[in-house]
């Protein structure tokens, strides 16, 4: 597998209040006429995420066409599990609806931050319109079978089933002069999107010396039915890496990073980290969004499929 870069596509960098910083994990979804929208989450002043877009075309990906003129969703209310930030992840249309499966951000005192997953929706067909949150709370967070975190998710429906990846907290621990997470990739499934059967199965962990955390699982189902995936993965020492993995069920995942045909130039914009994969197949062939900088700080950019 060979990835040809093709450029560095947004930064945030002081464009308005909400648009201050960053651009992280981005996602793209077809408007039609080889016109696709990337949703993006950028930091305002107070360092919080909130959901915004920007609009392509796929010939010419690096040049942004629109861009949004507030955001799509912003922090929730004082108190709740999104109250200082919400970082879209995915969104899956349904029955005429679209609905947004989104990370919520508070602050820790003994740890650095706590996140859970929430959902918003809009109806399909306006792209341009806001989400609205189905419920203050979120619909997964800390819980006897994941005790530290859930947070990332990416999710498919097939043969109504829901299906969710998504990454799961393994365990804080004491680095130098602070504190810093682990985590790796669990499954679980739902028959409406909402109310999931959280078991902590592990489907993706550490195989590489000094390994502490995986991110950004991003599956993709071939026509054969096989899955293949993208993720970033990273060590307390080394930057965020792009990786690669196969399985026949999307359940038993074979890692193999080697052949995942992308890496890092950190003589160009994207410093130290390339990481939080987004694959997708378009009119031109197969396409990855991703971020450089230290954790998207500078911002997205994107890849053609050379080679398979």
């Amino acid at each position: 597998m060979r990835w040809k870069k093709l450029g560095r596509i947004f930064v945030a960098d002081r464009h308005s209040e909400w648009l201050h910083s960053h651009g992280t994990v981005p996602f793209a979804r077809p408007l039609g006429n080889y016109r696709y929208r990337v949703y993006f989450s950028a930091r305002d002043r107070q360092s919080r995420s909130n959901v915004n877009w920007l609009d392509i075309d796929i010939r010419e990906p690096t040049k942004v066409l629109s861009l949004s003129k507030q955001p799509l969703l912003a922090p929730g209310a004082l108190g709740c599990f999104d109250d200082n930030g919400a970082m879209a992840c995915w969104i899956v249309e349904r029955d005429g609806v679209e609905r947004l499966y989104y990370q919520g951000w508070n602050l820790g005192v003994t740890v650095s931050f706590y996140v859970a997953v929430g959902v918003a929706e809009r109806l399909a067909g306006d792209p341009d319109h806001p989400f609205e949150r189905i419920s203050a709370g979120p619909i997964l967070d800390r819980c006897m079978a994941e005790p530290l975190f859930i947070t990332n998710p990416a999710v498919v429906v097939e043969n109504n089933k829901w299906r969710m990846w998504y990454l799961s907290g393994r365990s804080w621990t004491r680095h130098a002069d602070k504190v810093l997470p682990s985590y790796d990739v669990h499954y679980a499934d739902s028959p409406d999107g909402v109310q999931w059967n959280l078991t902590g199965q592990q489907v993706l962990t550490f195989e590489h010396p000094g390994e502490i955390a995986i991110a950004r699982f991003c599956p993709l189902r071939e026509a054969d039915g096989s899955y293949k995936a993208w993720y970033s993965y990273r060590g307390n020492d080394w930057g965020y890496n792009i990786g690669f993995a196969v399985s026949a069920d999307g359940l038993n995942w074979t890692r193999r990073d080697d052949k995942a045909g992308i890496d890092r130039n950190p003589d160009s914009w994207e410093g130290s980290m390339i990481c939080y994969p987004f694959v997708f197949d378009t009119e031109i062939g197969r396409m990855m969004l991703y971020n450089g900088g230290r954790y998207g700080d500078a911002g997205f950019g994107i890849a053609v499929l050379e080679q398979e």
